[in-house]
């Protein structure tokens, strides 16, 4: 039997050991309880989380791809690519919906739900947006689908976008605070265990022992754990990287991919301007530009960046860096993120290269339309005129029935090509409304001239109506108003067998501006709601019958549509077949007190004096012959730019009709060199004739000498009231024309009178400082100074619409041009009269 201190000493050791063991039981217990429930926890955070951000950018992806389709729908021309678009589009919107079914059974927490319902709200609104878009560009109404894309479903896609992006940053939050606190447990596990250790210690040395093995598997365990993350972390198909405030410290695997590189060390020996290119996004350099996203990260929690990266071997890539601040073992870290992304931005930037040639090929097929317009210009211009000097000459009834018919399907085709003239120039955005006064009554009252013979020959009744009280004269573009009506009540008789045709003019004062509703209603075929839907489409008309039947492009009543929008109105149609149909051209005009600008007549005008037509082709100089000889005219043909300079030369002529096209010697070239003829001829007025509809072509024949400018085809009428004006028999009994032209610029600058006071007092006293100045210039020989200063004049006198100012500047900069200062003198001469006469 022991004694009883060793009795004493075996219970207090055996008491010992067993309180040891029992602390190191605990500490086992707890400790792996712990690890494992964490780990357990962790595992499922992660996982769950990572799917719900591969859902999410999923759904995103499928936003951006339909995006893109969109974008091709809309610019697409051929209808199989719009559909194959179309049925891509579908499928993206079919793969949306399942990942948000999936998505949706995964959320558990308030702020998931609550960005779940917000992009639920969006997706609401946005779906119907995006089918109408798309339906939009099917139908072929692109300019309408690109307009609600970009004003409507371009911003509630980004906002989509910017929905699901705040669901994947929850995710990254979430597993960032499950790291987080997995860590914290970590260390509370581990003092917890230390604490327990070190009272096992001193209740005696096999207690101690004993915890100490204890820990020692405990410590393997938490070994086998980070070499579980280690696994993640180096497996992981992206590039990650963990640096702090010196630098990298660690990374994985896919980063010595990413870069190029064959080892950890390698990768962390290098700085940050060494892995992109110096110059960065925004002209950063590389080591700014990264800082900027570290700083951010580090106040904000996370950052993403754009980074042009750089390979070992000196290649160059594109990536996205997601950065994210945590603690890592108690230190702060950043962890980057970083995928390549070039094979994405090259799809894009392929895409958006697409996108431009399409826009390329648009503007080069508006150029094409409208060269091939331009060159049928001039013959047109010939059968025109020719036909309608036929129908003067004596013909018997058949003759006069062929000739008739010519000149109809003549003014017919120019109708079409002056339709699509005008539609390339909307296209183009280069056509320009005027704000001039005109009288409403006046304007319908010609349209409805011009119709009545054409309506009596159909057997129709053409009726116009007119309110009783009438806005005597409204601030407008008369000329396209009266375009457009004459295309509806053209169309309205076109299509209208038996019955009657109405033009009818209503008007109402509202707030200083009048709402005026011009209506044009016939008793003809009628249309059918599908045929109103497409009717202000371009070349869209009925069906192909409508075409076959009744001819046309289909461009006319598209052109009045989008010329009603450029004037802040609006065309609209009511319709039922075999009830006729209802045009009504609505416009809110504002009343004036300015000169009316009345429109061009049919008056004839007899005229006297010689002119010279130089002219190449045969028929236009029959023509011009027969319609000098019927203004009562003399005249002589010139083939040739040589020929007429050697007529100038021998013989007396009032004035040349100057061809712009012809071979050997054209008319730019014949006019330059008429100008620099020694005799008092180099005066002699030149009027410029070209088939050119390209409005500064004018600035080019004033630039060569011309004093004018005619656009082929012109109606007799047009000549004549041109020739007037230049003729030296008929300028005395005109009246003096005024240096400036006062209506106009009033009609420029509506409502302020003290504006062109002005501008008419500061131009009158430049112009006579720059003739000064060009008088010095011309006498010193300074041919830079003489340009300068005459094409200064030049556009100071176009600014106020000082046209006879503007044209002997031009004259001027012209003869420099070619270093003829005598001829530079005598124009400043001339031009000194013309500018002292109205002082």
């Amino acid at each position: 039997m022991l004694p009883s201190p060793l009795r004493g000493l075996l219970f207090n050791v055996g008491l010992g050991f067993t309180s040891a063991l029992l602390l190191m039981l605990a500490v086992i217990g707890l400790g792996v309880t712990q690890m494992e429930h964490l780990n357990a926890e962790l595992a499922n955070v992660v996982s769950v989380n990572n799917v719900k951000t591969r859902l999410a950018s999923r759904m995103r992806d499928s936003i951006r791809d339909r995006q893109m389709l969109m974008h091709n729908i809309v610019i697409a021309v051929d209808p199989w690519e719009k559909d194959a678009l179309f049925m891509q589009f579908q499928d993206y919107g079919e793969r949306y919906a399942k990942d948000r079914g999936q998505l949706g059974t995964m959320l558990s927490t308030p702020d998931e739900k609550l960005l779940m319902d917000e992009l639920d709200v969006l997706t609401s609104f946005n779906q119907p947006i995006m089918f109408n878009v798309v339906q939009a560009a099917l139908d072929e109404n692109n300019y309408s689908a690109l307009k609600q894309l970009q004003e409507e479903a371009i911003p509630l896609q980004n906002e989509l976008m910017e929905s699901l992006n705040n669901m994947t940053s929850l995710q990254r939050e979430a597993n960032e605070a499950a790291l987080g606190k997995t860590f914290t447990a970590y260390q509370a596990t581990r003092n917890l265990m230390l604490v327990l250790g070190i009272s096992a210690t001193l209740l005696a040395t096999l207690v101690a022992v004993l915890v100490s093995r204890r820990m020692l598997t405990q410590t393997r365990q938490l070994e086998t754990e980070k070499q579980k993350y280690q696994t993640l972390f180096e497996t992981n198909s992206d590039a990650v990287v963990i640096l702090d405030d010196k630098g990298f410290t660690d990374c994985n695997p896919a980063t010595l991919s990413l870069f190029g590189m064959d080892s950890v060390a390698t990768f962390l020996g290098k700085s940050i301007s060494q892995l992109g290119t110096p110059l960065q996004a925004h002209g950063m350099s590389a080591h700014d530009h990264a800082m900027q996203a570290i700083r951010q990260a580090r106040s904000q929690g996370h950052a993403v960046m754009d980074w042009q990266g750089r390979r070992q071997d000196g290649s160059v890539f594109s990536a996205e860096i997601a950065m994210h601040a945590m603690q890592l073992e108690g230190r702060p870290v950043i962890q980057a993120i970083m995928r390549d992304v070039s094979e994405r931005r090259a799809a894009e930037a392929a895409k958006e290269a697409a996108r431009e040639a399409a826009l390329q090929m648009a503007h080069a097929k508006s150029g094409f339309i409208a060269n091939v317009s331009h060159e049928i210009r001039t013959p047109m211009h010939g059968i025109l005129g020719m036909s309608g000097l036929l129908l003067k000459t004596p013909l018997d009834g058949q003759q006069r029935e062929y000739v008739a018919t010519l000149k109809s399907s003549a003014e017919g085709l120019l109708t079409i090509i002056n339709d699509i003239l005008d539609f390339s120039k909307i296209e183009a955005g280069k056509l320009d409304i005027e704000q001039v006064a005109f009288s409403p009554a006046t304007l319908a009252q010609g349209v409805a001239t011009l119709f009545q013979a054409r309506a009596l020959e159909k057997n129709l009744h053409l009726k116009l109506t007119l309110p009783e009280a009438l806005p005597a004269a409204l601030l407008g573009d008369p000329t396209r108003i009266r375009q457009i009506l004459l295309n509806l009540v053209d169309n309205a008789i076109k299509f209208t067998h038996q019955g009657e045709v109405e033009l009818r003019a209503e008007f109402e004062t509202v707030e200083g501006a009048v709402n005026c509703l011009f209506t044009v209603r016939d008793s003809g075929i009628g249309m059918n709601a599908e045929t109103q839907a497409r009717l202000f489409q371009a070349f869209s008309q009925a069906d192909s019958s409508t075409t076959r039947r009744y001819g046309g492009t289909g461009l006319g009543l598209a052109v009045s549509s989008q010329l009603a929008e450029l004037m802040g109105g609006q065309l609209t149609v009511e319709s039922e077949p075999g009830k006729g149909s209802r045009f009504s051209l609505a416009l809110r005009l504002p009343t004036t007190t300015l000169p009316l600008v009345e429109l061009p007549t049919q008056a004839a005008i007899r005229l006297q004096g010689r002119i010279l037509a130089v002219e190449d082709h045969p028929v236009n100089q029959k023509m011009l012959a027969h319609q000098l000889r019927e203004m009562g005219l003399q005249y002589a043909i010139a083939a040739s730019g040589t020929q007429a300079l050697d007529m100038l030369e021998k013989e007396r002529f009032d004035l040349v009709l100057m061809d712009w096209q012809m071979p050997e010697m054209d008319g730019l070239d014949a006019t330059r060199q008429i100008r620099r003829l020694p005799t008092d001829v180099r005066h002699i007025p030149v009027i410029a004739l070209t088939a050119n509809a390209n409005t500064d072509f004018r600035e080019v024949c004033l630039a060569a000498g011309a004093n004018d400018y005619m656009s082929k085809p012109y109606t007799e009428a047009a000549l004549a009231a041109l020739l007037k004006q230049w003729l030296p028999q008929a300028r005395p009994a005109a009246p003096p024309v005024p240096l400036l032209d006062l209506p106009a610029l009033h009609a420029r600058y509506p409502g302020n009178p003290e504006l062109v006071n002005d501008l008419a007092t500061v131009f009158a006293s430049t112009t006579e400082a720059s003739l000064a100045a060009l008088k010095r210039a011309i006498g010193q020989g300074h041919i830079e100074a003489c340009r300068k200063e005459a094409h200064a004049l030049k556009g100071a006198a176009a600014s106020v619409m000082a046209t006879a100012i503007q044209q002997g500047a031009a004259r001027i900069e012209s003869s420099v041009q070619r270093g003829d200062f005598t001829a530079a003198a005598t124009e400043l001469a001339a031009l000194e009269n013309t500018f002292r006469s109205h002082a």
